[in-house]
């Protein structure tokens, strides 16, 4: 078999005919774009049905309920494990948590208002 300057897996890719050319290893671009003519847009990928489903959820006004109370049913369960049943020690970590969760509630919703005080200060206002 005569080395042609083209690797076997090309020649076979390209329907297997075997043209043999003066100019090895150089290809016409005849019937072709060019690389700046052509668009570059990436494939769309496919979802699995799972991610479909979680992100329709997400996306629902359903989800933000649903995760709270999931996470607050974690929390107390996860409570129930450390105090093994005993009553005392689950409801001085609840009430830990749930102090720790009004200070950071407190903080961030100060935090955000400034953050909107700012914001509305700086347009400008449409009086006459």
């Amino acid at each position: 078999m005569a080395n042609t300057g083209r690797s076997r897996s090309s020649s076979s890719s390209r329907g297997g005919s075997k043209k043999t050319s003066s100019r090895s290893g150089t290809r016409s671009n005849s019937g072709r774009k060019t690389a700046s003519s052509r668009s570059r847009t990436t494939p769309a990928r496919e979802e699995s049905g799972f991610a479909k489903v979680i992100n329709k959820f997400a996306a629902s006004k359903a989800a933000m309920p649903v995760i709270f109370l999931a996470v607050v049913i974690l929390i107390v369960g996860l409570d129930l494990l450390i105090s093994w049943n005993k009553f005392e020690m689950f409801f001085k970590i609840l009430g830990i948590e749930l102090l720790i969760a009004a200070f950071v509630w407190a903080l961030m919703t100060m935090v955000f208002s400034g953050k909107k005080n700012k914001d509305s200060d700086n347009e400008p206002s449409d009086e006459v």
